[in-house]
């Protein structure tokens, strides 16, 4: 790891300072390269290298023009020495690479690593003792030891000013291409150094491996302590986050508490309003209904006041009017009787006789005419039915039965004015009964109809309607009676005028049935609803249209009315 960072900061290194040679030659104004020989003046040349083999050693001679600074690094995989000499170039004609046959070492490479800098390779594990000597093919020589042990690398360090006799140095040559140098020492001396560099090798590999083994462990134990530690902050990061997430919640859990506590007040305040708004609408609904009830009260009473001044004023003529006729009947019969007692002078008994005889047929016919019909003095209430914007059912071709029931109504009524009866009319024209017209509801329509036969003070109430069906063969007359009605007498008032309608029409018979409806469970006498014929069936509907029918079922009606009161 550490050796990554290492690599990693020599590579930022080097490029930093690549970027900025580059921004520096930018910089500079552009000028003529030098030449070879400007290059090279200032610089040590290479001009050899040779390599001689001792007993378990190998030196390297390289003839160089100056003494110059070296330095010296370690690389692995595999172990090799690392020499770069400074401020010198390598003469190309100096061979590059060479096998080394030694246990010392296994191979040398040489090569000219910047322009200013050459590089000495040696793959090897033993020690080295690089120096400088002087003489040679050049000014100087630059000598490097390889496996040479440390008391020969002291001796060295301090070498005599002149050179050594010939004798007491490795042979030297340069490196041939295909001839391998022979050690003239022992042969046993040299497997035993041999020997000492084996256990040096594997002494220094073992050291090597423990120094890997024990950094790998380092290397181990960091990155598991990196790794506990990046547990550590995952898990308080996330502890941290989990806290922060459920303060979050909690806030948002107690706004939406509050927002909706909020809206809960609005709503209920809201709903209050509505509801006291209701009950003052209802308030003024309510007073305004009682006053148009006062109201309606009062010209109930007022409508009433003028039908029973108008009734009253109507009997009291009709009364005026019998008594003139009886009046003028006596005068009549006075005058008669004059004339007659005129020509019978002569027979005063005879005429006194026939005097008395004529008196009392006269007497005797009077009473029978007034004993004949039972209607005479009798309050009559008849009520079309429907009318105005209520055209009530339709026939087969288009006939309403509003105008049938007005067309019986009328027809009816002239019968019972000729026997001397009162007719009270809820319609008399094609129209609504009660005063709010089109606007009234069907409860308002029918009580209207009651109203005007209870206040009339009717002996009986006679309602005329059509039936209808929804099949076109249903036919035939019905009676209707309220059943619990306090006076008791609504189902004969129904059967009499059923029985003398089916005798006048012609139509089958339904019967005398009890209802509900509205007309004859509110008026307070004898009422029946009379059910004509079937406006829907073809026929009866032709019936109850033409003149004829209109007069049958008016006679039908009016007998039924006299057997009632008979």
């Amino acid at each position: 790891m550490i050796r990554k960072i290492l690599l990693s900061l020599l590579i930022l290194i080097a490029a930093t300072a690549a970027v900025e040679a580059a921004e520096e030659q930018k910089a500079e104004p552009i000028k003529d390269a030098p030449t070879f020989k400007e290059r090279t003046a200032n610089l040590a040349e290479i001009q050899a290298i040779r390599v001689g083999y001792g007993s378990g050693t190998i030196r390297i001679v390289a003839d160089i023009t100056k003494k110059v600074v070296f330095t010296e690094s370690y690389a692995e995989n595999p172990s090799r020495v690392i020499i770069d000499v400074k401020n010198a170039w390598l003469n190309p004609k100096v061979q590059r690479e060479a096998e080394l046959k030694s246990l010392a070492a296994k191979k040398l490479r040489v090569a000219q690593f910047d322009p200013t800098t050459v590089r000495i390779v040696i793959e090897t594990m033993a020690e080295i003792h690089p120096f400088y000597l002087n003489g040679g093919a050049a000014a100087y020589r630059f000598v490097i030891d390889v496996g040479e042990f440390k008391e020969d690398a002291e001796k060295k360090s301090d070498p005599p000013k002149s050179e050594p006799p010939p004798s007491n140095e490795p042979t030297v040559k340069e490196i041939p291409s295909n001839v391998e140098i022979v050690d003239p020492e022992d042969e046993k001396l040299a497997k035993q150094r041999e020997l000492e560099l084996k256990e040096k090798r594997e002494r220094e590999l073992r050291e090597q491996q423990e120094r890997e083994k024990a950094l790998k462990e380092q290397q181990e134990r960091e990155l598991k302590e990196k790794q506990e530690q990046e547990l550590r902050e995952q898990q308080e990061r996330e502890k941290a986050l989990k806290e922060q997430q459920e303060r979050e919640l909690k806030e948002k859990q107690e706004q939406e508490i509050r927002e909706q506590r909020e809206r809960e007040k609005a709503l209920k305040e809201q709903q209050e309003r509505e509801l006291k708004e209701k009950q003052e609408r209802e308030k003024e609904l309510k007073e305004q209904q009682e006053r148009e009830l006062k109201e309606q009260a009062k010209r109930e009473k007022e409508l009433k006041e003028q039908q029973e001044k108008e009734l009253k004023e109507k009997r009291e003529r009709e009364i005026r009017e019998q008594r003139e006729r009886e009046k003028a009947l006596k005068e009549q019969a006075k005058r008669e009787k004059k004339e007659k007692e005129k020509k019978d002078k002569e027979k005063k008994s005879k005429d006194k006789d026939d005097e008395k005889t004529v008196d009392t047929p006269f007497k005797d016919l009077e009473d029978d005419l007034n004993t004949l019909t039972n209607l005479r003095g009798k309050i009559i209430a008849i009520d079309p039915g429907h009318g105005g914007n209520d055209a009530g059912a339709i026939g087969p071709t288009g006939v309403m039965e509003k105008n049938v029931t007005l067309k019986v109504a009328l027809e009816l009524q002239k019968l019972l004015k000729a026997e001397g009866a009162t007719v009270i009319m809820t319609r008399e024209t094609d129209t609504t009964v009660s005063y709010k017209g089109a606007k009234a509801s069907d409860i308002e329509e029918l009580g209207a109809r009651c109203e005007v036969a209870n206040r009339a003070g009717a002996d009986i109430f006679i309602s005329i309607h059509a039936d209808s069906f929804t099949r076109p063969e249903a036919r035939g007359t019905t009676g209707y009676y309220y059943s619990k009605s306090t006076t008791g007498r609504g189902q004969k008032l129904a059967d009499c005028i059923r029985r003398n309608l089916i005798e006048q029409l012609g139509t089958p018979s339904r019967g005398t049935q009890p209802c509900n409806f509205y007309v004859v469970k509110n008026t307070d006498m004898p009422a029946t609803l009379i059910e004509l014929g079937f406006i829907s069936n073809k026929e009866e509907e032709k019936l109850l249209d033409s003149a004829e029918g209109v007069i049958k079922a008016a006679q039908g009606i009016f007998d039924g009315i006299e057997d009632y009161f008979g």
